[in-house]
C-alpha cells in the first residue's frame, strides 16, 4: 500500500483545515491507509516538512490547505520522482479549481486513492517557481490593500472585496516595456498575469485558455485603460470573458520579460515578493501530480 504524508496548515480556512485533515485521515484509514500527518507552524514550514517527508521515503506527499500551502509543499518536489497531491481547503483554492480537484473531502480522498498521475508544467518569475499564476500591477495593489483591511474585517473575502474597491478607485497604470521572443511592445499597463493555471483572486478567470501541460504560459495584459474602461472590462474579466477586448493583449509564450515605471512588487501564487523588472518563463513537466482521471 502506498505511503501517504499529509502536510496540513491548521490555520487555513480560519482553522477549518484542521477539521478537514481529521476527516481525511478517517477516510483513508477506512480504506486501509495509515497516513502520516505533519502540521505547519510558520510560513515556509510546509516546504521544510515536504522536503523531510521526501527524504524519509514518502512518494505521495499531499498538501491540505490553501494556495500558499499548496505552493510551499510542492516546491521541494519539482523534478523529483515524488507525486504531489492536494486537498484544497483555503480561501481561494484557485489551482485546485483549474485542475478539477473538489473541496469535498471525500471526493478529494478518492482522487488520492484512485486518481492518475500527470506531469504538469510550472512557471518561473525571476528565480521563484510557481504553479498557478504570477504577475504584477493591479492584483498586487489589491493584495496590499487586502492586508490593510484584514484586521478590520470578519473574514478574508470581505477584506479582499474592500481591497479590490480601493485599488479600483486609486488605480495605477505603469509604463511598461514588454519583451517577447518575437519582439518588444510598450504599453501603459494596469496588470500583467503569466498563467500556468486559469484562476486567481478566489475564482477570477484571468488566463482562461491556460493549460498546465502545454509547455507555454498564458500572458494576459490589461493596458491603456481608464476608470470607465475598467468598469467595462472587470465583470468580463472575473468570468474569463475578457479576451477580444481592445484593452486586453493575450498571448501564449515560453517567456516574457517586463520593465515598468513605477516599479511594482510581483505576486507569485498569491504571495507578494520583490518585483520588477521581472522575467516569466515556463518550466516544463516540473511536477507530477495526482489528479482526477480524465473522462
Amino acid at each position: 500500500m502506498e505511503r501517504i504524508c499529509l502536510i496540513c496548515n491548521p490555520t487555513a480556512q480560519s482553522g477549518g483545515a484542521k477539521s478537514t485533515a481529521e476527516q481525511l485521515v478517517a477516510l483513508l484509514r477506512a480504506r486501509g491507509v495509515e497516513p502520516t500527518v505533519y502540521e505547519t507552524a510558520y510560513p515556509g514550514h510546509a516546504t521544510e516538512l515536504s522536503r523531510k517527508a521526501y527524504e524519509e521515503g514518502f512518494r505521495l506527499i499531499v498538501a491540505v490547505g490553501g494556495d500558499g500551502t499548496m505552493r510551499e509543499t510542492a516546491l521541494p518536489l519539482v523534478h523529483t520522482d515524488a507525486v504531489f497531491g492536494l486537498v484544497p481547503c483555503g480561501t481561494g483554492n484557485d489551482f485546485a479549481r483549474a485542475l478539477g480537484i473538489p473541496t469535498d473531502v471525500e471526493a478529494a480522498a478518492e482522487i488520492l486513492l484512485g486518481g492518475e498521475d500527470r506531469a504538469l508544467d510550472a512557471g518561473m518569475a525571476n528565480d521563484q517557481v510557481y504553479f498557478n499564476v504570477a504577475g504584477f500591477g493591479f492584483d498586487v495593489d489589491v493584495l496590499d490593500y487586502t492586508e490593510e483591511f484584514k484586521p478590520k474585517c470578519k473574514n478574508g473575502s470581505t477584506a479582499y472585496i474592500r481591497g479590490l474597491l480601493k485599488a479600483l478607485f486609486g488605480m495605477k497604470l505603469r509604463r511598461s516595456t514588454i519583451t517577447f521572443p518575437d519582439g518588444t511592445v510598450e504599453a501603459n499597463v494596469l496588470l500583467i498575469a503569466a498563467g500556468n493555471g486559469r484562476f486567481f483572486g478566489g475564482g477570477m478567470e484571468v488566463t482562461p485558455n491556460a493549460d498546465p501541460t502545454d509547455g507555454l504560459l498564458d500572458i494576459c495584459i490589461i493596458h491603456d485603460v481608464g476608470f470607465f474602461g475598467v468598469l467595462t472590462v472587470l465583470p468580463r474579466f472575473i468570468k474569463g470573458k475578457h479576451l477580444g477586448s481592445r484593452y486586453i493583449t493575450y498571448r501564449k509564450e515560453r517567456e516574457c520579460a517586463v520593465v515598468c515605471d513605477p516599479v511594482s512588487r510581483i505576486e507569485v501564487d498569491g504571495e507578494r515578493m520583490p518585483g520588477t523588472p521581472v522575467t516569466f518563463r515556463i518550466l516544463e513537466k516540473a511536477l507530477t501530480m495526482r489528479l482526477p482521471k480524465v473522462g
